[in-house]
Parts: structure tokens; C-alpha cells; sequence
């Protein structure tokens, strides 16, 4: 983490300094056109939060406070008091934890329409992670209270809720799992790539994936470094087990990604 970034609470905007003091600061601005009404927001699509019913969406309308940060803005540190939750509108937030010697892994890059922050409001406990913006986002942000009397109020909205919570259970399963009893970064990065091709719906023709996180973020999501993630993708594009080209990566065959699984880099 830099000396100072930018923390966001629900008491305002701070400057969080190296010594850990907070001192107030200017809220962050974006060109980001905010939209207040989720019922007719140009984002809304049929996923997580925003397929909620109009009238319980009118609900949550009352009680959440719209703003739009811009990239580098922590939302919230790990270990803090958990104030509220954060309902990403548009934008991306990555949810990381660190070790004291200031080492990261990212646990989950939240997309639209997903919850931040819930299982820690709803248990009572501190933030189990740091969420910090990686492209400028609008959040909408409901007080721990009244999103507990909104979840108690609205049975879709809790259930809802619920997926969302087991969703991030599975893929936090997944990612110690393959942390734990992968032997080589190579493996690691495989299980990754196969993970991503899962959830991109690939109909059997091979799977094409927006890359929309850098070699950076990819490193830290398996506890590796950029440079490793950068030679590593070398060898897979040279093997032709995966296509890099602009934005998107493309997975041609599922299988044969996954037989240099157990294998050295550079041998099938």
C-alpha cells in the first residue's frame, strides 16, 4: 500500500498517512454521471442487487447514500469497524488482504451490482479485507442497521444476500485451495485461467475473456510476482494454450489447458 491513499467512511473523506492518522481531505472528484434512481439507473441489469423487484429497490432507495470515487480510493481498511455496506454500481473494487511486511493478495476484483462489506455487518465484526477502487465507481452505501431492517423487511433481498455470500465463500474455498495444494506458480495461474473459463458460460468453442486486470493484479491474486505472471503467460501463449490479443484473452480448449497442470512450464 502507497504512504497515503485516499479512505472513505461513512463519517466522510480521510487521507490515511503511513502513521495511520487520519486527517480530513477534499472528497474525490470523478466525471462519472451519477445515477440516484436504481429503478431507472442505465447500469441496472438482471444481476445480483439490481434484478430486486422495483418496489424493494424502491425501499433501498431510501435508505442508501450515493458517490462516485475515483481510482486508488480505499472504501474501507480491513480490521475497521464495519459502518455499512457498499453496493457497487458501476466501476471495479479490488478486496485485498495484507500481511504486516506489507505483501498483498487479492481476494476478489468485485463487478457491478455486487455487496461489499456484508458478512462483517451482519456478524458484527471489523472488515475482513481492504477494498480499494481500481477504475472509477459509483457505490451506492447503506448503514449497517438499516441494512440489517432492510434484509429483515425484504426476503428476496436477503436471499439475494445469501448467494452473494456463498458465491464469495466458494471462490475464497477455491483460491486457498489452489494456493495451498498447487506445487508451482504455472499451476496456480492454470487453475486461474480455468476458473475464469468456467464462469465466462464457453459453450465448448473455446472461451473469449475480457483481460481486464493488469499482470500486477493477476500476481496478486496467487501470491506470485508481475515478472513470473508475464513469463509464465509467454510460455502459455508460445504453447498456445491461451490468446492474448488488446483487451481479451481467449481460452481455445478447456482440457488442454488443464493437462500442464502437475507439469513444468515449458513441458506437457
Amino acid at each position: 500500500m502507497s504512504q497515503e491513499q485516499l479512505f472513505i467512511g461513512a463519517a466522510g473523506t480521510h487521507l490515511l498517512e503511513a502513521d495511520g492518522k487520519k486527517r480530513q481531505k477534499k472528497r474525490p472528484h470523478t466525471d462519472i454521471p451519477t445515477q440516484i434512481d436504481c429503478n431507472h439507473c442505465c447500469w441496472r441489469t438482471d444481476q445480483y442487487y439490481c434484478s430486486l423487484p422495483d418496489e424493494v429497490l424502491g425501499d433501498l432507495q431510501a435508505r442508501k447514500i450515493t458517490r462516485t470515487y475515483s481510482k486508488g480510493t480505499i472504501l474501507y481498511l480491513e480490521g475497521e469497524l464495519a459502518e455499512g455496506i457498499f453496493i457497487l454500481c458501476s466501476g471495479r473494487v479490488k478486496l485485498s488482504a495484507y500481511s504486516e511486511n506489507g505483501r498483498s493478495l487479492i481476494l476478489r476484483i468485485a463487478e457491478p451490482g455486487q455487496l461489499l462489506g456484508v458478512s462483517a455487518v451482519a456478524v458484527g465484526i471489523p472488515y475482513e479485507a481492504t477494498a480499494e477502487v481500481i477504475t472509477d465507481c459509483q457505490v451506492n452505501f447503506v448503514k449497517a442497521n438499516d441494512f440489517l431492517i432492510f434484509l429483515d423487511s425484504h426476503s428476496t433481498a436477503a436471499l439475494k444476500a445469501i448467494r452473494e455470500l456463498s458465491l464469495t465463500y466458494r471462490r475464497a474455498n477455491s483460491q486457498a485451495c489452489s494456493l495451498g495444494l498447487s506445487s508451482t506458480v504455472s499451476d496456480k495461474l492454470a487453475k486461474l485461467l480455468i476458473e475464469w473459463y468456467d464462469r465466462s458460460g464457453a459453450n465448448g468453442s473455446g472461451a473469449h475473456i475480457p483481460m481486464s486486470h493488469t499482470h500486477e493484479e493477476i500476481a496478486e491474486m496467487i501470491g506470485t510476482t508481475r515478472e513470473t505472471i508475464t513469463r509464465i503467460l509467454k510460455i502459455f501463449r508460445l504453447q498456445e494454450l491461451i490468446a492474448i490479443e488488446k483487451a481479451e484473452l481467449f481460452i481455445p480448449d478447456r482440457k488442454r489447458l488443464a493437462t500442464v497442470i502437475g507439469t513444468r512450464p515449458g513441458r506437457r
